[in-house]
């Protein structure tokens, strides 16, 4: 059983108060930090468990783990945690606050080169409704279609089980990151589709941040829109994948109808709409990707694909934007 995906959603998610029974037995020395602060949570007795750390010996991901709690935590053990650590309540606050960007700021970003393939998907707060997905060559010029119209796709970026980025399983988080090729098959296409899936990257560590900032404009290096990033990679979320599905939405009343939310990943459309029309959007976005990089489209070529990945959170509608050729 994935604990994570089971129970998280019952205190963070979009379960909650629903019914559920916890496991009668728990191998509490395979549990995860986050597992363990979920059970504990369940059953009312989080104290017990906070009282066995010792709080100037925790990592950075297990402090970013108790702040995902804290409403849930004791508060002198709060207190103690926030005084010990001010930068990691600061950077995970600037986080979860979540900077949303205005015109001039995402013009900004659409304008700075960085000599790399870029995709960049551009979401409303509410992650809920599905955002749009941009590609820019490594010269700075944005992918037209044959007609000069602006090429973008639909790109979902919400959590299934309605969970915010702090947790497993939850949204994908604002940022920067590198994508570094596909999946070496297409498989588990129930889940993820008939085309293989993107590899999504964070960025490794680096003091001040420096392996992010370099990729931004230098006005928004003090700009903490990309914090959430930051704070995903030190709490070991993983596995982030650019991906269709195989499965299909039954309530065209969801916001992102036909569009099928993930554990954490961006997904494209792959479906049959009511029937009458295939869409497999992953497939064209893995054709204009090795387009855009001057590459034969074939089977081969997509492991060939690398670049950035820009998630970002704008106030305001794509079309206002200037996308230059």
């Amino acid at each position: 059983m994935n604990y994570l995906k089971t129970f998280l959603p019952h205190i963070f998610g979009n379960k909650k108060g629903k019914s559920f029974v916890l496991p009668a037995d728990l191998n509490w020395e395979k549990l995860s930090f986050e597992e363990k602060l979920m059970f504990y949570t369940l059953r009312s007795d989080i104290e017990t468990f906070t009282d066995t750390l010792v709080v100037s010996e925790l990592t950075t991901s297990q402090i970013y783990h108790l702040l995902s709690f804290r409403e849930h935590l004791p508060k002198e053990f709060l207190n103690d945690l926030v005084g010990h650590y001010p930068v990691e309540y600061t950077t995970f606050n600037n986080a979860i606050d979540g900077v949303v960007l205005n015109k001039a700021q995402v013009q900004e970003i659409l304008n700075h080169k960085t000599y790399k393939l870029t995709l960049i998907a551009l979401f409303q707060k509410d992650r809920s409704i599905p955002g749009r997905l941009f590609i820019r060559r490594a010269d700075g010029s944005f992918v037209h279609r044959s007609n000069g119209d602006l090429w973008s796709m639909k790109v979902l970026g919400t959590s299934g089980r309605g969970l915010p980025f702090n947790h497993s399983n939850g949204t994908t988080p604002c940022g920067v990151y590198t994508v570094d090729s596909v999946m070496p098959e297409a498989n588990k296409n129930a889940d993820f589709g008939k085309f293989r899936r993107l590899i999504v990257n964070f960025l490794g560590t680096s003091p001040n941040d420096e392996n992010i900032k370099q990729f931004l404009p230098c006005s928004q290096h003090t700009n903490s829109w990309w914090t959430p990033s930051i704070v995903g990679r030190d709490l070991g979320r993983s596995l982030l994948r650019i991906h269709g599905t195989g499965r299909i939405n039954k309530n065209p009343f969801s916001s992102y109808f036909p569009m099928i939310p993930s554990s954490g990943c961006l997904t494209t459309t792959e479906t049959t709409a009511f029937g009458l029309k295939e869409v497999n959007d992953q497939r064209a976005l893995l054709d204009t990707l090795m387009a855009a990089l001057n590459l034969p489209i074939t089977y081969e070529n997509e492991s060939k694909i690398h670049g950035l990945l820009y998630v970002i959170e704008f106030d305001g509608t794509y079309q206002a934007l200037e996308f230059r050729s």
